[in-house]
Formats: structure tokens, C-alpha cells, sequence
């Protein structure tokens, strides 16, 4: 009982901070089940999807999520969009059958690193990396090279906080 009072104090000091949030990638399967996750905890008091498209919702959950459509080749012109967000979860990816192996990279480490970069410039702290078991940018396999050379040069920006998730 005392450990549910704990958690359930930590959650209302952390909903007191007042903190932002974005998503990136939200419209895979991870992205989906983070998305409804944040919500159902009501941790921050503003949540962003930043994406290629408008993402629609039924649910009444989702009406004070704000949306920023991007054009990932251009990413420098969307500046604003990772502006004054405390915590950043990064979901994007892609796979080299939908995109070849060129697309994967460009999807998977430089959309990927550009929105870091972003991130940190726009005042992020905690930066929350989705990325694969075995990751690793010495790897021979080329996902999981893309995989490690993304987590290592995000590591580079030096966020205050810096989490990476390995599913496998």
C-alpha cells in the first residue's frame, strides 16, 4: 500500500512541473501505444505528435493533442515545432523493405539525429530514443549499424537526460 502512495506522490509532483511533451512517430505501433499511455497517466500538461500527416482520433482523450505536420526532408524549416518541450520520445523508423536500404538510413539516423538536434536547440531535457536489441554502429547487419550509429551520435548532443529502449 505504501508503495502505491509513493508512486501515486511521484506522479502528482510530477504532474505539478507543468512539463511538455512530443511524440514523433506516432502513428506506428509503438507511437499508438505510447500516445495512449501518456494520456491515460495525464503526467503532462501539453502533448504534441509531430508527423508527416495529421493523425485522427476519435476519442475525446485526444482533443487537447496538438499536432505539427512536417516535411522531414526539410526539418530545419520546422524548428518551432520542437520548441519549449521538456521531454521528447522518438518512434520513427522505418523498415528496408518499405524504404530500401537508402530510405531506412535517411528515415532511421538522419531524421532521426536532425529531430535530436532540434529537440535539444528547442529546450528538451529528456530525450527518449526507440531503438533494437542488438543495436550496434559496428555491426554488419546495416539495421542494426543505423540503429547504433543513431544512438551514439544522439548521445553526442549531451540532453540532460538520455534514454534509449532496446525492444526486441
Amino acid at each position: 500500500m505504501a508503495e502505491t502512495e509513493a508512486l501515486s506522490k511521484l506522479r502528482e509532483d510530477f504532474r505539478m512541473q507543468n512539463k511538455s511533451v512530443f511524440i514523433l512517430g506516432a502513428s506506428g505501433e509503438t507511437g499508438r501505444v505510447l500516445l495512449k499511455e501518456i494520456l491515460e497517466q495525464g503526467l503532462f500538461s501539453k502533448v504534441t505528435l509531430i508527423g508527416r500527416r495529421k493523425l485522427t482520433f476519435d476519442e475525446e482523450a485526444y482533443k487537447n493533442v496538438n499536432q505539427e505536420v512536417v516535411d522531414f526532408e526539410k526539418l530545419d524549416d520546422y524548428a518551432s515545432a520542437f520548441q519549449g518541450h521538456d521531454v521528447g520520445f522518438c518512434c520513427l523508423g522505418t523498415t528496408r523493405g518499405k524504404a530500401g536500404a537508402e530510405g531506412f538510413a535517411r528515415v532511421d539516423r538522419d531524421y532521426v539525429l536532425k529531430s535530436a538536434e532540434l529537440a535539444k536547440a528547442g529546450g528538451c531535457k529528456h530525450f527518449n530514443l526507440l531503438s533494437s536489441k542488438g543495436a550496434d554502429k559496428s555491426s554488419n547487419f546495416l539495421y542494426l549499424q543505423v540503429k547504433g550509429e543513431v544512438e551514439a551520435k544522439v548521445e553526442e548532443l549531451k540532453f540532460d537526460r538520455y534514454s534509449v529502449f532496446r525492444p526486441g
